[in-house]
């Protein structure tokens, strides 16, 4: 048994004593190791496993628990297509004069938060999607449904598959789920604009891009949130990846 194993089992033993009051400290700890486990091309199965284990309890505790993925997901699916994108459908019927957005009168205001609020509730709804399509490329399984940080439906991480994956491709899974919803944002306002010549899809474009370009460029800082927060951790650790996998493979010949 490798002394990281060794230090794993300790935590799990007090983690799973009492899962809602784990020191900080053994909290650190525990990512430090996880950080060490993702660094190195040669996974060790143990001590994935044994980490997959202990961030269950964690996550449990701190976002409850995790339901199935498929109803959710088709209900999700169901109220953004007839919720938001019908919603949205059905308002380009009363036009808005982007060419004059200052002279719009109250009435038009409450017709473009309208408009608006549809375009975020497909990309809430639409939001594990991302998650769904990069897992599928990336080799990444799912546990379930659950809420992330910003108690958004996301989809709950296998950890066993992903820490088994290549660093490279947890890299690009967070990067293209934190894409999808400036996807999923331009589709709906190209749609309102072959339509109706309407904007209102474009505005969380621009914003989200402003906040996603933001979460990249700030990528040696901790000041990236979201996907892209977890995209610049697995760059930084990707860096160390390599350096490690090129190491091996010299050795192999």
């Amino acid at each position: 048994m490798s002394k990281r194993l060794q230090e794993l089992e300790r935590i799990y033993d007090i983690v799973n004593e009492n899962p809602k009051k784990v020191p900080r400290d053994t909290r650190k700890y525990f990512w430090k190791l996880v950080r060490q486990i993702k660094r190195n091309p040669k996974s060790d199965h143990e001590e994935i496993k044994k980490a997959a284990e202990i961030r269950n309890i964690l996550f449990r505790v701190d976002r409850g628990r995790t339901v199935r993925i498929a109803p959710v997901v088709a209900l999700q699916f169901l109220l953004g297509t007839l919720g938001g994108l019908w919603g949205y459908i059905w308002s380009l019927g009363f036009p808005l004069d982007w060419s004059n957005p200052l002279g719009w009168t109250m009435a038009d205001f409450g017709l473009f938060v309208w408009k608006l609020s549809c375009v975020i509730f497909v990309i809430f709804t639409y939001y594990p999607f991302g998650r769904l399509i990069a897992g599928k490329w990336a080799g990444i399984l799912f546990d379930g449904m659950c809420r992330d940080e910003f108690y958004e439906p996301t989809l709950k991480i296998d950890y066993v598959s992903f820490l088994h994956a290549p660093a490279s491709k947890r890299k690009w899974f967070f990067f293209f789920s934190g894409l999808w919803t400036i996807i999923t944002s331009l589709w709906v306002g190209i749609i309102g604009f072959v339509l109706a010549g309407d904007l209102t899809g474009f505005i969380p474009v621009v914003v989200l891009g402003v906040l996603e370009g933001y979460a990249v460029l700030n990528g040696g800082t901790k000041h990236a949130f979201g996907e892209m927060g977890h995209y610049n951790r697995e760059k930084r650790i990707e860096r160390v990846w390599k350096k490690r996998l090129a190491i091996l493979q010299g050795e192999d010949r």
